[in-house]
């Protein structure tokens, strides 16, 4: 046996494989790098792609569903059929939602797919969650739910004497992250803050694209005052008409910090930020678009255009109506004492404040500058902890903290909270917490709600309001110190309301233990020289039972 092996390599025979290896190696590395690329299809030109999310393939028609399960195969309902919440939750803090509970979608054994939204007492969203009834009982779909807190959670929110978890497969209802269809993509975005809703919530969508999964929609609103703008948000509409925000890849590629990749007409490198124009004091992902019709476009000027021939406009005129709503915009939180020389609108209007471009869909899209938009944090918003006994309570908040009392730590405040409100913390001792800053999600829509108070009304106005909204004397006195000074001086003023469920998508907060009862308020002013239309705000508040959270804030414009 020795032999036979040391004669199989000997010197010639291993320089022949040596040789084939080798001829082998390189004509691979010839195809791979030489002959692959020429008939391989180009790939789309994305950058930065998200990873798709671990799921199903989902290729099914709109009706199609799991075959051959106990429960059939899964036909979509043309609409959803809201029915009668079931009997199934725990009786602690987490209760059905405005929303509802819907049948969805019919299986072929009778049995029924369900979509209900449940709200936990404490600051959150509801939470969308998918039940099978079937004979009148039912089964929670667990492998449906993608928030790992809630999975941890379940048995605190359903009762299971009443309900059974189940893991089932539904390929409809995996979305992938990403779609590119008519060289457009679509990414799912990254606000987790979205408050669900249903499809046919929307107003007015349009189809842009359609995936194995759903229908993506577009959705326009007109930005309140000034109708050649709109904003435009995306949505993916799954089969069971339920709602996951996304966002359009944009023609324009921009940095991760924001700074939009194109050169200027002298061939000097943009290195300026230009973004979606900021609302209020939080963020968002919503795009800003000019009809194609508009006159304002007929002011524009050539100014840059980047590496695929995407030509980059500014309006310069200081009497375009685009150019003074963005100065109304910019003046807003510069008038305080210490603030810099406001620009003229004749400078402002030759200022590098903005960008526009027309997208591959025909849309003309807005960027504004940071340094020329509106200047604005949540100003102070204050939390009141009443809990039924002494607690040790942790309070994070959702938003990018500015200032705080006391300091707030990245962890969140956790403090020793006694029933008359008394917080001890660090060994000092505060009536409240309070912060300002930025929050997280998106600063709702307000456009056209509120009411329009005059100069002489407005105190009593408020003081009414506060009432309304569930303050006691304390909470509304210390309310009205902070923001009489703060209030406009102008004939009238417009106060529109930021209700709880708004500020939780604005800026929600993680209470541990949850309390029962959560009020928070935001108040969002400005002055007016004379009345304008507006749709008035219903104004209501919860009653106050058991651990108690109370916050009100305002908009602070600086």
């Amino acid at each position: 046996m020795k032999a036979k092996i040391k004669t199989f390599f000997s010197p010639l025979v291993v320089g022949i494989l040596i040789g084939v290896f080798f001829t082998a190696t390189a004509s691979f590395a010839a195809y791979t790098l030489v002959i692959k690329p020429k008939i391989t299809p180009p790939t789309p030109p994305v950058v930065s792609l998200p990873s798709p999310s671990p799921t199903l393939p989902a290729k099914a028609s709109a009706t199609a569903g799991p075959d051959n399960s106990e429960f059939g195969t899964l036909s979509w309902l043309t609409g959803p059929q809201k029915i009668t919440n079931p009997e199934i939750l725990q009786k602690d803090y987490f209760t059905f939602a405005d929303l509802g509970t819907y049948r969805v979608g019919k299986f072929s054994s009778g049995a029924y797919l369900l979509v209900t939204f449940i709200q936990p007492e404490g600051p959150s969203p509801p939470i969308p969650f998918r039940l099978i009834e079937n004979k009148g009982k039912f089964s929670l779909i667990e492998s449906l739910i993608s928030e790992d807190y809630f999975k941890k959670d379940l048995d605190n929110i359903f009762n299971k004497t009443k309900i059974s978890f189940i893991s089932f497969q539904i390929k409809d209802l995996y979305p992938d992250n990403y779609y590119y269809i008519n060289q457009t993509g679509y990414s799912r975005s990254k606000n987790t803050f979205f408050p669900p809703q249903l499809s046919t919530d929307l107003k007015d969508p349009v189809v842009v694209a359609s995936t194995p999964v759903g229908d993506i929609l577009s959705v326009s609103s007109p930005v309140f005052g000034f109708t050649d703008l709109s904003t435009r948000s995306f949505y993916l509409k799954l089969h069971d008409f339920t709602l996951i925000p996304y966002t359009r890849d944009s023609s324009l590629a921009s940095t991760d910090s924001r700074v939009p990749i194109f050169n200027y007409l002298d061939s000097t490198q943009n290195k300026s930020i230009f973004d979606t124009p900021r609302v209020g004091c939080g963020s968002g992902e919503v795009i800003s678009v000019i009809k194609p019709s508009s006159l304002l476009l007929n002011d524009k000027i050539l100014i840059g255009k980047n590496i695929t021939d995407t030509e980059i406009f500014q309006i310069k005129s200081a009497t375009n109506s685009l150019i003074k709503y963005l100065y109304d915009q910019y003046k807003v939180g510069r008038d305080y004492p210490s603030a810099p020389p406001v620009l003229s609108i004749d400078q402002f209007a030759v200022a590098p404040s903005h960008i526009i471009f027309q997208e591959k869909s025909g849309d003309w899209v807005l960027l504004v500058s940071p340094d020329y938009s509106i200047q604005a944090e949540c100003g102070k918003p204050v939390i009141y902890l009443y809990p039924t006994k002494d607690t040790q309570i942790t309070v994070k908040v959702g938003a990018d903290i500015t200032k705080s009392e006391p300091q707030y730590p990245d962890s969140g405040w956790t403090v020793s909270a006694h029933p008359n409100g008394q917080l001890d913390y660090q060994g000092l001792s505060y009536p409240n917490l309070f912060w300002e800053g930025k929050g997280w999600g998106i600063y709702p829509d307000l456009s056209g709600h509120g009411f329009v108070v005059s100069q002489r009304n407005l105190i009593p106005t408020l003081k009414n309001h506060l009432k309304l909204l569930g303050l006691n004397n304390q909470e509304s006195a210390d309310f009205m110190e902070f923001w009489i000074p703060k209030l406009p001086i102008s004939p009238y003023v417009r106060l529109t309301w930021l209700s709880t469920s708004e500020m939780n998508q604005l800026a929600p907060l993680s209470v541990t233990p949850h309390p029962d009862t959560v009020i928070r308020l935001f108040l969002d002013f400005v002055g007016l020289d004379r009345p304008i239309s507006l749709i008035p705000q219903k104004l209501s508040s919860l009653p106050r039972r058991g651990f108690t959270l109370i916050e009100w804030g305002g908009l602070l414009r600086k």
